[in-house]
């Protein structure tokens, strides 16, 4: 399998997981205001809280600490597509969600 098709393959897979973490949530991601104050949380989201957060008995915060790590592995991957001279896309859900992340 080429370089290419493992930046396809692995978006794909972070997208079908953001999906996943965003349905157990409720969350819609055709709601542009919910996923505005998603990606809001998301960038202030740091080490620290990911630590509570996984350290914690709350489900909702686990899964919203879930997410924000897919998101950053989807900027990876998609910022390491790109320095590689290829054009790697998310879908729907992470251009929902992921141009809040970019104001």
């Amino acid at each position: 399998m080429s370089q290419i098709e493992n930046h396809r393959v692995e978006t794909s897979h972070i997208e079908t997981e953001l999906m996943r973490k965003m349905l157990a949530l409720g969350l819609d991601w055709h709601d542009d205001a919910t996923m505005m104050k998603l990606a809001s949380e998301c960038k202030a989201f740091g080490p620290a809280q990911a630590q509570a957060a996984f350290a914690s008995s709350n489900m909702e915060a686990k899964i919203k600490a879930d997410i924000f790590v897919l998101a950053s592995l989807m900027m990876k991957t998609m910022g390491s597509a790109a320095n590689e001279g290829r054009e790697v896309h998310g879908g729907e859900v992470w251009k929902a969600f992921g141009k809040h992340l970019y104001e």
